[in-house]
């Protein structure tokens, strides 16, 4: 299959989704103050993603769901480390947070839409059932990953706000 076949045969849905993650990437990378409730938009939508895949794959099952639960708490992780370490400023009578500009949520929505790309054609057109389950099960924890990142973010900004929000109450 050529790679002009390969796009002409991607859903519209797929660009509108990948125009938005770029607004929202590019954004990022400057400077920026946002509602907390606004933060929550890319997380939302990583693990929403993710969370449709598994349950509308008919070859995922508990070990991918397993590998989605464990990436996820990964991500996580390493989304409240990428957070604690970033310089950010939560206004807690706005509830606001100011964010300094950054590559990486650019980076993730890159790496994750390429790898998903791959994996949605891989997984559509590989006939072997052994390849099959390990893209599925590539596409748990990378999905998992990715939203934990994010959700992880979202809940060092959450939690700071809190916070904050009781020493001043």
């Amino acid at each position: 299959m050529t790679p002009i076949a390969i796009i002409q045969g991607t859903p519209t849905w797929v660009w509108v989704l990948l125009a938005f993650l770029l607004f929202r990437g590019f954004k990022a990378m400057q400077a920026s103050t946002a509602p907390l409730s606004k933060l929550a938009i890319i997380p939302v939508i990583f693990a929403g993603m993710g969370i449709s895949h598994l349950m509308s794959s008919p070859l995922a099952g508990w070990t991918d769901i397993a590998v989605w639960i464990v990436m996820l708490g990964a991500g996580i992780v390493g989304g409240v480390f990428i957070a604690s370490r970033s310089r950010f400023i939560v206004d807690p009578v706005a509830r606001t947070v100011m964010l300094p500009g950054s590559l990486l949520p650019m980076a993730l929505i890159a790496a994750t839409f390429i790898a998903k790309f791959w994996l949605g054609f891989e997984l559509a057109t590989a006939t072997n059932l052994a390849a099959l389950s390990t893209y599925t099960m590539i596409d748990a924890a990378v999905s998992g990953i990715v939203a934990g990142i994010f959700a992880g973010r979202f809940f060092t900004y959450w939690k700071t706000m809190h916070a904050l929000q009781a020493s001043c109450a």
